[in-house]
């Protein structure tokens, strides 16, 4: 399933990944590890039918920050699922890494994306301008977006 998404040119393109056409086997395992070594990775799953993913990455573990990412396959939208993998890894971030804080980028048109986070007590913060080459060549803004997971 996570294959699936990483070639799923739509869903990359949401996520600003720079999708490709397909992918090897080793740069798809290189991914994983990544991801793995570098925060925590989960598979976002119902029924044991995989719906998507979630992820820390680029902890500052001085900072006592990290960044996150959230994907979800289309069909898997709109149902809660986004909303309780976000509030499993804000504790997997605390609990587990000691962070203070979680930061994301989103682009600015995913408006669906944006209310989620702000639901779930993100605040924008900042708004990188023309940011983001979309699959259909147009530029596109990128907004960063942060949760304090404690208090100041």
């Amino acid at each position: 399933m996570l294959r699936a998404l990483r070639v799923d040119r739509a869903l990359q393109d949401q996520l600003m990944a720079y999708p490709q056409a397909a992918e090897a086997d080793d740069a798809f395992e290189a991914w994983l590890a990544r991801r793995q070594a570098e925060g925590a990775l989960y598979v976002i799953a119902e029924d044991q039918a995989a719906l998507g993913f979630v992820q820390l990455h680029a902890v500052h573990r001085k900072g006592a920050h990290g960044w996150l990412a959230l994907a979800l396959a289309p069909a898997a939208r709109g149902q809660g699922h986004g909303a309780a993998a976000l509030a499993a890894l804000e504790e997997e971030a605390r609990g587990t890494h000691g962070l203070r804080k979680l930061l994301l980028q989103v682009r600015s048109d995913n408006a669906s994306a944006r209310a989620l986070y702000a639901r779930m007590g993100y605040r924008e913060v900042g708004l990188m301008q023309g940011h983001y080459r979309a699959l259909d060549g147009t530029w596109v803004d990128v907004a960063i977006m942060e949760k304090q997971l404690t208090g100041p």
